[in-house]
């Protein structure tokens, strides 16, 4: 009689997941606070202002944009996890 092995099952190495759980844990940490400064000084004071709204936009943009990047990894990586479990 004849023994066939039975198929073996991969599993997703310890260090992807390690990376996926920081990756989430860096996405989790509050950004350093921003201020202008805002003592009276008239134009100097608006500018200064312009410039640390100016930066929390384009923060809050590059959180977006990391986020909807890591959504879309990880959807593939499912996608691709599941087709190969076929």
């Amino acid at each position: 009689m004849k023994t066939v092995p039975a198929p073996r099952r991969r599993r997703v190495p310890g260090v992807v997941f390690g990376l996926l759980v920081f990756c989430l844990s860096l996405l989790a940490v509050p950004p350093f606070p921003v201020s202008a400064n805002n003592v009276a000084g008239g134009s100097r004071a608006y500018q200064e202002r312009a410039a640390a709204e100016q930066h929390t936009r384009s923060r809050f943009r590059r959180l977006e944009w990391a986020s909807l990047v890591l959504i879309i990894a990880a959807g593939g990586a499912a996608i691709f996890w599941a087709g190969r479990r076929k």
